[in-house]
């Protein structure tokens, strides 16, 4: 079975949040900041891109700002599913934010494959922000012809 494809162009909703929030922002470009009346963001959820050929699945997802050590990947039943944490950085008290977009805190994220997967086999590579996820498929089964006498 094949996974639907997303585009990478953003929805309609994701557009209009985003011009709203540019919106908003330039309002008070000078005193705005997420600590000091914004909205405080614990969670965010990180992009990524799943391919797809006969032998395998891959993932790659872009975490930049994090350690290898800060991500856990954990597989069951067909379900991937990562999670991590990037740490706010420590702050120059002497300096107010004129516009913080960055996110820190805790992210989760999880993709169910349509076919078996060897999940003893799955690879996962983190170099340069971005994390990389080999899931090979598992062999199809095939129906045994069994001759009638």
């Amino acid at each position: 079975m094949k996974l639907t494809k997303k585009t990478n162009e953003p929805s309609a909703i994701e557009s209009l949040r985003r011009e709203m929030d540019h919106f908003f922002d330039d309002l008070v470009p000078f005193s705005w900041s997420r600590e000091n009346g914004g909205k405080t963001l614990s969670t965010w959820s990180p992009n990524s891109d799943i391919t797809e050929d006969e032998n395998e699945y891959q993932i790659r997802m872009d975490i930049p700002g994090m350690e290898k050590n800060d991500i856990k990947v954990n597989v069951q039943d067909g379900r991937i599913t990562i999670t991590g944490e990037r740490r706010a950085e420590e702050k120059d008290e002497k300096k107010d934010f004129i516009r913080q977009e960055r996110y820190h805190g805790s992210f989760y994220r999880s993709f169910t494959l349509p076919e078996k997967l060897r999940e003893d086999n799955i690879q996962a590579t983190f170099k340069d922000g971005v994390l990389m996820l080999v899931v090979p498929k598992a062999e199809v089964v095939k129906p045994k012809m069994i001759k009638v006498n």
